[in-house]
């Protein structure tokens, strides 16, 4: 064995994709390496002195790069190497892209929105806000699952047609499917895959182990995911390896998805059908249903007022007979201590109860249905089909059903694991889901809180995530500049929690003005004619070539309006965070640096409601010449007046809102 030269080792592992070889250890190391110098305001001197492959006696298998870092006439020596797996991940056939699809993604939405929920009902958010959320989400996703396993059916048609630019798109729809829950089917599909990838990262791992003191795995996405269950942290599968890293830091994780579709295949025989498997099918079979009545209803051939009357009367019998099961069960809960013999018998009477009074209630139905002329059996099937629904969701939400979804462990033997999951990233929908959170460190962080932001955002968060990773390779290597970096506080979180806050209002603004011009013009009846060339020909001459702007059109240009907008106050609020990071990271307070950029994004919110409620004043067919100034310093009074106006009122919002959402201070010194 080499004999160990390095202070630390650091093995990069990426996430799903294509990126190739040295692409992740350069974006990732650059960035760690800045952030080193910075964080200790250039007392540590860090320099690459080698990069490329077969490093210090590697197997030439992983590109390196050798790191020297002096510090007060101390040199350090640290040796970053990058665990690629992408070449090992074969891309799958549309064969078993539609089948993954099948499996995964009832999987993927019922243990996401569980997942929320669980996380909901333990802090501080309400348990009935909590417990409706988490069921209209679920009854809402599992009815529209259909739709999308019939997209995911139709693309497996259109892939097979001999269509180039056809195929491309589906490809790049199936790398989309396969970098969020695709890629955990993986490891359960093909074996030899998950083996090969798991084999990459150990032996990377392995390599660095034999010439370095101490070791740190940082790893993205499904890339922890791989490292979790490489290391042996999911229960039952992989033992660990002889020799673990010192460090494990993972961030936006893939563990749960994976650890999940792991247990999917290996349920407890007592908790009998799948209830995700019985969820779907139920949603399946009351989308067959309702379509079916729906093209009814549209041929003629049933009444819409029969159908509502129908759903109505349907309704009332499941109330009675719920209530009438309950209130035996409550019944029988408070003659508990008064009257043992009663209170048994009102047990035993609820349940059967309720059954007869829904078969007799049924009846009843039937024979209403048959004066009526409405068809029983859809209804009673749909009845049927719901009732399956509700009691596959309420397992779905159990505390139950979350223990059995529970099977990771912090990997025997590893000395700490750092596990960041940012807020909003649908990836790991939280903390991963394991009865071991007291040896793991979990940190939620603030990307953008976007969901389709947040997992790729991560190196771009200098204060919450770039300074956890330095300051834990820094500890695990025992560096004397340690304490040269700014100080761990968690109002750095809190802060940055509070700015994104700021970019919800925006996003909710933005949107609300969208909704509400698009609402009050398209209620103007205008003729469906016109086109969009028709339009910003006008539009560059001060005035609408066409009054008969099509409805279409019209709302197209509000929603891209919108949305420029929001590109703009986004772009502003990303160079306010950027500052705000580069002041924190520099031992500096951020206090007042959120001013102007708070007024520059109230500026885009005002200007764009000025904007919709001229437009709204103008009713878009009268041409906007009409009203305007005629004289060129009219026009540029006006014009200044208008921008004025705009950033006072940003001004005062900006003032008034700081003062009902106040930002954290930073109590302790950088």
């Amino acid at each position: 064995m080499a004999t160990a030269h390095h202070q630390l080792g650091i093995l990069f592992v990426h996430g799903i994709g294509t990126q190739p070889a040295g692409d992740t250890i350069t974006r990732w190391g650059d960035t760690l390496i800045k952030a080193i110098a910075q964080a200790t305001n250039g007392s540590v001197v860090a320099t690459v002195e080698r990069a490329g492959k077969d490093l210090e006696g590697g197997d030439g298998e992983r590109i390196e790069a050798r790191l020297r870092l002096e510090h007060a006439a101390k040199t350090e020596h640290w040796l970053l190497a990058e665990g690629w797996w992408a070449e090992s991940f074969l891309a799958p056939t549309y064969v078993e892209f539609f089948s993954w699809g099948v499996r995964a993604l009832p999987w993927a939405l019922t243990t996401h929105i569980a997942q929320r929920y669980w996380l909901a009902k333990s802090g501080r958010t309400p348990k009935w806000y909590a417990v409706t959320l988490a069921l209209l989400k679920l009854f809402l996703g599992l009815l529209f699952a259909p739709v999308v396993l019939l997209l995911l059916l139709l693309a497996l048609a259109a892939g097979l047609l001999p269509i180039p630019a056809l195929r491309g798109m589906l490809l790049s729809a199936q790398r989309l499917f396969t970098a969020t829950v695709g890629d955990s089917l993986v490891f359960i599909e093909s074996p030899i895959r998950a083996g090969l990838i798991k084999t990459r990262i150990l032996e990377g791992l392995d390599a660095l182990q034999r010439r370095c003191e101490r070791t740190v795995v940082v790893a993205h996405s499904q890339g922890a995911a791989v490292a979790v269950e490489a290391l042996g942290g999911i229960a039952g599968l992989n033992e660990p390896p002889a020799k673990q890293p010192d460090t494990l830091i993972t961030f936006g994780a893939g563990t749960n998805p994976l650890s999940v579709l792991r247990r999917s295949e290996t349920l407890p025989k007592t908790l009998g059908a799948d209830p995700v498997r019985r969820a779907m099918v139920a949603s399946v079979f009351i989308s067959v249903i309702s379509g079916w009545l729906t093209i009814q209803v549209l041929s003629g051939n049933l009444s819409p007022a029969k159908l509502l009357l129908a759903s109505l009367l349907w309704l009332a019998l499941g109330i009675v007979s719920v209530a009438f099961g309950v209130g035996g069960v409550r019944l029988s809960t408070r003659l508990e201590s008064r009257a043992p013999r009663l209170a048994s018998r009102a047990r035993r009477v609820a349940v059967p109860g309720s059954v007869v009074v829904g078969i007799l209630g049924m009846l009843a139905l039937y024979e209403a249905y048959q004066r009526l002329g409405i068809p029983f059996a859809p209804g009673l099937a749909i009845v049927v089909a719901l009732a399956i629904l509700g009691q596959s969701i309420f397992t779905i939400l159990s505390r139950s059903w979350e223990r059995i979804l529970t099977t990771v462990r912090c990997p025997p033997g590893l000395g700490r694991w750092i596990d960041i999951y940012a807020s909003l990233d649908p990836v790991p929908s939280g903390p991963t889901l394991t009865t071991d959170h007291k040896r793991i460190e979990e940190n939620e962080i603030w990307n953008e809180g976007s969901l389709f932001k947040d997992h790729v955002r991560y190196w771009s968060n200098l204060d919450e995530f770039v300074l956890r990773v330095v300051r834990a390779c820094g500890k695990a290597a025992a560096s004397a500049w340690l304490a040269k970096l700014p100080t761990e506080s968690a109002a750095i979180d809190q802060r940055a929690r509070w700015r994104v806050s700021w970019l919800h209002m925006v996003r909710i603004a933005l949107s609300a003005i969208a909704v509400g011009l698009g609402v009050a013009l398209y209620h103007n009846k205008f003729p469906l004619i016109g086109t969009l060339a028709d339009v910003v020909p006008g539009l560059i001459a001060g005035r609408l070539a066409r009054p008969d702007l099509e409805r279409g059109t019209l709302l197209f240009l509000i929603v891209l309006g919108a949305v420029l907008a929001y590109i703009l106050a986004r772009t502003v609020w990303r160079w306010w965070v950027g500052k705000e990071q580069y002041a924190v990271v520099h031992h500096q307070s951020p206090h007042g640096i959120e001013t102007m950029p708070l007024i520059a994004m109230g500026a885009v919110v005002w200007a764009t409601l000025l904007s919709a409620i001229m437009l709204v004043l103008v009713k878009i067919n009268q041409p906007v010449a009409s009203i305007a100034p005629t004289g060129l310093l009219e026009e540029v009074g006006a014009g200044a007046l208008i921008v004025a106006a705009t950033f006072v009122l940003a001004a005062v919002s900006a003032y008034v809102l700081k003062k009902l959402n106040p930002p954290p201070r930073l109590t302790t010194k950088l």
